[in-house]
């Protein structure tokens, strides 16, 4: 893998800003329910933050505690590459609503990548959590890593956190609404 790492793409998104954390897409949020919780990312956060003396480290160390630490936690900053190709299949293949117009990759890395009860969970540590709402962010890295893996939208969840909130949602919820 790190031999076979595309490493221009990240590049190339990095100085043309078409990188996930950038995206201004605006997803419909009907009947998404977003739960706010204080869990077991929270608290990680809580305690690793006692001990990080310069605020430019926070991310970096709640990341590597977690790695080595918490047993749920699979990695940190993986890497996520979403094509042109791979919006418009899953637009036309299972139907998604994908409001994301772009003819170039876009990439990021996941923060936090954990498997939890039985589910897939993209974890993105956000300073103000209660503050932000990085939707459109976690839904690409959501649907790279469904692409990607070949694992249903179904399995997955997304948060963001810090060492107060945590706040989740399904991503499937947001791309897919049923019919009534």
């Amino acid at each position: 893998m790190a031999e076979n790492c595309p490493r221009h793409l990240f590049q190339a998104a990095t100085d043309t800003g078409n990188r996930a954390s950038q995206g201004k897409a605006v997803f419909n949020l009907d009947a998404v329910e977003i739960k706010a919780k204080r869990n077991h990312a929270s608290r990680i956060a809580d305690l690793v933050l006692q001990t990080v003396t310069n605020n430019k480290c926070r991310h970096d160390e709640i990341q590597r505690f977690m790695r080595i630490a918490d047993s749920v936690t699979v990695d940190v900053e993986v890497p996520i590459i979403l094509t042109p190709e791979d919006i418009a299949h899953m637009q036309r293949q299972p139907g998604f609503q994908i409001p994301i117009e772009t003819d170039t990759i876009l990439t990021g890395h996941i923060d936090v990548l954990q498997i939890l009860n039985g589910h897939i969970h993209i974890l993105d540590y956000k300073p103000g959590a209660a503050k932000e709402k990085p939707i459109a962010q976690l839904m690409v890295y959501a649907l790279a890593l469904s692409r990607r893996t070949g694992l249903r939208l179904y399995d997955f969840v997304c948060a963001w956190f810090e060492e107060h909130h945590y706040f989740e949602f399904y991503p499937l919820h947001v791309v897919h609404k049923r019919h009534r």
